[in-house]
């Protein structure tokens, strides 16, 4: 049995008392659902002297607000499946993990998911033979073979989806609230890869209303059929006329997402546009994203499998948004 070092944890009930709990406490975190924090913690990952419980401080549930769909950060993923006006990020929080996890996790948690990788979610014994890890206690990232780089990888399943549909959030901190791109958020680097101030906490998202014709879906690939992070994620979105082989996209997004500590977009997808979506053009754009996608080997699967399965994939999500006839 894993467990945990004595923390002590103390209850907010509004963002505003979680930040000043954060301020005046030693070595806090915050934890709502707890799914990906706990876990860490019983593997000695990270060993926080208190937790500040924000599970029924945040606000949760969302609502049309100002031409956006506004999402609270407390929100579960088991109920963001039930929303119809953002269907693609429905899905994808129906496919994060099992009904017991999403029943748990939040959507601000998804968002802010610590990078995973497989010397590095691992128990403290496990770690320790190997000598440790970049990331967690050592000096050598194993992934490549080098001191320098973490490329321990952004796993989250809704932030594909949140990115192609040009999300913002909200984050309140000592210094106050902001409101910044998701786009914004990540780095390449794996042991810091949020563009985070201290103290902040998430706790709004702001996805626009889509536009009259827009498409967009996710697909996940995974050892399992649940449970399982993603071993690629993909994302796709856009204004479509039409459906078909005869069908056009006005504009197009695609979000390639666990094979980096950032996710992948990929850009320049203009020459694409106002052109029918034939299978040959189809097929144009499915070896684009082959040749942008890069994964590292920080998760299961052979990195060369995941790229061709990110051509694959994308071809099959073309596909099906071009042959609907209405939002996926």
């Amino acid at each position: 049995m894993l467990r945990m070092d004595g923390f002590s944890y103390h209850h907010a009930a509004s963002p505003a008392e979680a930040v000043t709990l954060w301020q005046s406490l030693p070595d806090p975190r915050y934890i709502a659902g707890g799914t990906d924090l706990l876990p860490n913690i019983k593997h000695r990952i990270i060993n926080p002297a208190s937790l500040i419980g924000i599970a029924t401080a945040l606000p949760s549930g969302w609502e049309e607000r100002d031409g956006a769909v506004v999402i609270g950060g407390g929100t579960r993923l088991s109920a963001l499946t039930a929303c119809a006006a953002l269907p693609a990020l429905a899905k994808a929080a129906g496919l994060v993990a099992s009904p017991q996890i999403r029943n748990m996790g939040t959507i601000g948690g998804n968002v802010l998911l610590d990078t995973r990788c497989l010397f590095y979610n691992q128990s403290e014994f496990w770690r320790k033979s190997l000598g440790y890890c970049l990331k967690a206690e050592g000096d050598w990232c194993h992934v490549i073979g080098g001191p320098k780089t973490c490329v321990a990888t952004q796993s989250s399943d809704t932030v594909p989806a949140l990115l192609i549909m040009d999300a913002s959030i909200t984050l309140l901190g000592p210094d106050g609230e902001r409101t910044i791109s998701l786009r914004d958020l990540y780095r390449f680097n794996g042991m810091d890869h949020l563009k985070l101030h201290p103290g902040e906490l998430l706790t709004a998202i702001s996805v626009p209303k889509p536009a009259p014709g827009y498409r967009a879906t996710y697909h996940k690939i995974r050892t399992r059929g649940s449970i399982d992070f993603p071993q690629l994620g993909l994302a796709i979105g856009g204004v479509f006329e039409g459906s078909g082989p005869d069908a056009v996209a006005r504009s197009l997004d695609i979000v390639v997402g666990a094979i980096n500590p950032q996710p992948k977009p990929i850009r320049k997808l203009e020459a694409f546009c106002d052109r029918p979506l034939t299978d040959a053009l189809i097929a144009e754009l499915a070896e684009v994203v082959y040749k942008r996608s890069r994964p590292v080997a920080a998760v299961h699967g052979d990195p060369q499998w995941r790229r061709t399965m990110a051509s694959v994939t994308a071809r099959r999500v073309l596909l099906e948004l071009r042959d609907a006839t209405s939002g996926s």
